[in-house]
This record gives structure tokens, sequence and C-alpha cells, in this order.
């Protein structure tokens, strides 16, 4: 069979991506088969083949496709600036754009239903490794802070890291149908309960209470 001209294979390759981004986050990775993904995008089991070779790799795929939704509006702009106070507020304001973000409409549950199995281990290795380089960077801010007398852990900062991880991939599931201003809303409340609790000082205050 004559191989498809380079724009083509883009084209067929972006759909299989799109389709199966959505139905993993929709059913997770046992609630989904290469004939559902061929079936959703139109497209013959070989054509998946042709660009991946089985289920396990697309979803390694979409997962960082998820991941990176993550680092772009949260993580990156939090490790790009030195104020510490700025950084949480970036998380919380990265949060409100990723449950914005139009690719979650359909589901992002599944992500987050990766059963342990030899077959699915790289996939939670994948995830436990977000997991792990997420916390740093928020654990990075935060020491920051406490090293600049802006925040008060009371050595409880490793804990609120991981805390904060869980508070955000449990954000993403009930908020992406809200109303964006509801969304705002409640990240607000987030930032200022987080900000009266451990913030030094009624600056830190100040910035969350007009977030």
């Amino acid at each position: 069979m004559p191989r498809k001209p380079a724009h083509e294979q883009f084209d067929t390759l972006q759909v299989i991506q799109d389709v199966a981004f959505q139905l993993f986050g929709r059913y997770g990775y046992e609630g989904v088969s290469i004939g559902d993904i061929a079936k959703a995008a139109q497209l013959s089991k070989g054509a998946l083949y042709w660009h991946f070779r089985g289920k396990a790799e697309l979803y390694l795929q979409c997962l960082a496709r998820l991941h990176g939704l993550f680092r772009t509006h949260i993580f990156e702009p939090m490790g790009r600036t030195e104020d510490p106070v700025q950084a949480v507020l970036f998380l919380f304001r990265g949060l409100e754009q990723v449950v914005k973000d139009p690719t979650l409409e359909q589901g992002v549950a599944g992500y987050w239903l990766i059963p342990n199995s030899p077959e699915t281990r790289s996939m939670l290795e994948a995830q436990a490794a977000f997991e792990s380089s997420s916390q740093a960077v928020i654990e990075t801010a935060l020491r920051r802070g406490v090293e600049q007398q802006r925040f008060d852990l009371a050595g409880d900062l490793e804990d609120i890291s991981r805390a904060m991880i869980s508070l955000m991939e449990a954000v993403v599931l009930p908020l992406r149908h809200k109303p964006p201003e509801e969304v705002h809303r409640m990240m607000a409340v987030l930032a200022r309960t987080l900000f009266r609790a451990y913030a030094r000082g009624h600056d830190a205050v100040d910035l969350a209470r007009v977030f």
C-alpha cells in the first residue's frame, strides 16, 4: 500500500489523538478499545495501528497531553516567577484556565482510573512522575515563601504541597461544566482560604482578596 502524503498522515493522526483523548477521558483505559477509537474516528483499525503500536502507547500520549495542559497553564508560570505569593496565585489562576479548556468538556475522570496491572505500569509511572514534578514546583514556591517570611507553614510544607496536588486534580472534575464566573469565585475562595491560614503580612492576603 502506498504511503499517504505527509499532510494526510498528520490529519489522520490528529483525528486519532483527539478522539482517543475524549474517549479515555470519559471511560478510562479499560473502558475503551482500539475498535471504539477507530469507530469514533471513522477509521479502520489498520489506520490506528499505522500510527500506534497499540492502545497503551496511544493512552500514554493522551495522558501526556493532559499533563501538558497543567504544565502550560499552571506549573510553567509558577516556575517562571521568583515571587512565592504570585507563584501560588498562578496555581489558582492556571487551574481556572485548565477547567475552562474546551478539550476537557466531554470528560476527564477516566485519566484517574488507571488500573494497577503489568500492562499499565508505564501509565502509573507517568502519572506518578507528573505528580512528583508538579509537587516539586509547588514546594519550591512555598519554601521560598517561608525563607522570605511570607508564609508560616509550621513544618507542613511537604504535606501542603501534596494536598495542593490532590486539590488541583479534584477541582477539575466537578467544575469543568460550571459557568466561568462560578469557577472564578471558587478559585478565589480557595486562594483566600490558603492565604488566610498561612500567609504572613497583609500584602499576600490582599493579593488573594483581589484575585
